[in-house]
């Protein structure tokens, strides 16, 4: 019943406001979710990661809130949703593993609500590292390098709702602090002592 398709970087897979006649679960690579203000400025609320549902609201016929983009090459898979609704109505661990996920994704939101309230945007950003290390992270002696291509100043001001040169001055207070270090386009963090730095 799926079909599966091919997405380069930056394009577009829905539109905020936008039918949704599918359902799309992401095979491999990376989508970014957003919203945009009154402003025209994007406020980036997930990146999606491989085995993700892309869209949860396919149960009814209202249109999309938020509009998904391509952040790395991307495989997607997709079901006619008159059909994915056939199949949990007899697969009841599929409905539970749905369930789970937009568990999951609720509780995501609830934190980045009270993230929201005011903070020090060198904190927010603190937090933002440490959530993206626990999805990307990869080990490498003291410190832990973000394995996720695309992730600039310019996109963590997106995720954080804040200008690029805020975010800048955050980044240079967090490493001058030793808690992160940028390598050409990489970004390297140690991820205990930025939770700490956070919760202080």
């Amino acid at each position: 019943m799926g079909y599966i398709f091919n997405l380069s970087k930056k394009q577009i897979l829905f539109r905020e406001r936008e039918e949704v006649e599918n359902v799309y679960f992401l095979l491999d690579g990376k989508v970014s979710i957003y919203k945009m203000n009154e402003f025209g400025e994007r406020k980036i609320i997930f990146i999606l990661n491989k085995g993700d549902i892309i869209n949860e609201v396919f149960m009814s016929n209202i249109t999309s809130t938020v509009t998904c983009e391509v952040f790395e090459k991307a495989t997607i898979i997709k079901f006619k949703k008159q059909d994915f609704i056939k199949i949990m109505e007899i697969d009841f661990e599929l409905v539970k593993n749905i369930i789970g996920v937009l568990e999951h994704r609720n509780r995501r939101l609830c934190r980045q609500l009270k993230n929201s309230t005011y903070i020090k945007i060198e904190k927010k950003l603190a937090a933002k590292l440490y959530r993206l290390n626990r999805e990307f992270g990869v080990k490498q002696g003291d410190w832990c390098f973000l394995d996720v291509d695309g992730v600039t100043v310019t996109y963590l001001a997106d995720m954080l709702g804040c200008k690029r040169e805020t975010l800048s001055r955050a980044m240079k207070m967090l490493q001058n602090n030793g808690l992160v270090k940028v390598k050409g386009k990489k970004i390297y963090i140690k991820p205990e002592e930025l939770s700490a730095f956070f919760k202080n």
